[in-house]
């Protein structure tokens, strides 16, 4: 089934490279980049679907508003810490 689509410069580039890895064939990268989204959107929704998954996010979103969060470089700081 033949589809056709318009692509900004870095998109195509990116076809392009990809499409090089595999003898130029594009078709198989697109095939294969759209498979792979609809397997990561399904893991998604099943993630989201879980029952602990939304109170989990209430819980997240609450702690973040009260200030019970560190910074990423305070989080990395603790690690090498504790590797140490």
């Amino acid at each position: 089934m033949r589809r056709q689509f318009v692509l900004d410069e870095r998109t195509d580039k990116l076809l392009a490279d990809l499409a090089a890895g595999r003898a130029g064939n594009r078709s198989y990268v697109v095939r294969e980049a759209i498979q792979l989204y609809a397997e990561l959107q399904e893991r998604l929704e099943d993630i989201e679907n879980k029952p602990d998954f939304e109170r989990m996010m209430k819980r997240s979103a609450e702690e973040i508003r009260t200030g019970r969060v560190v910074s990423h470089e305070e989080a990395k700081r603790r690690s090498r810490k504790r590797r140490s």
